[in-house]
């Protein structure tokens, strides 16, 4: 009886303990300007787009608890020779077992954290 237990509180802790994934992609799709070193949370999504380029998918893999995952997008934005380091305004949230497409265009609401 004591090792039927031990042997249920042990699947219990594995089960409960299980890693997830989520996937990421970003696309550009900002006119004449490359984005570089693009980041979700803590996380290296790509080193560098190009204007209408997506990403590979990147797969984010954590505790089932830390799940969903909510970041800005951060990365540096490249035009004319000038470069300027820019996260998004709005947050992105990235849930286990699908995969978020984030597309940052013209009309992508930006700050310069920087400047604040």
């Amino acid at each position: 009886m004591k090792t039927l237990f031990v042997f249920v509180i042990s699947c219990f802790l594995l089960i409960s303990c299980k890693d997830e994934t989520g996937k990421i992609k970003v696309q550009n799709k900002v006119h004449n300007s490359k984005l570089d070193n693009i980041s979700f949370g803590n996380v290296s999504v790509y080193y560098s787009l190009l204007p209408g380029e997506t990403s590979a998918e990147v797969t984010i893999t954590d505790k089932k608890e830390s799940f969903p995952k909510i970041n800005q997008l951060e990365f540096y934005m490249e035009s004319n020779g000038n470069k300027v380091y820019l996260k998004t305004k709005n947050k992105y949230k990235l849930d286990s077992g699908v995969t978020l497409l984030i597309t940052i265009s013209d009309t992508t609401e930006v700050i310069n954290p920087l400047l604040e």
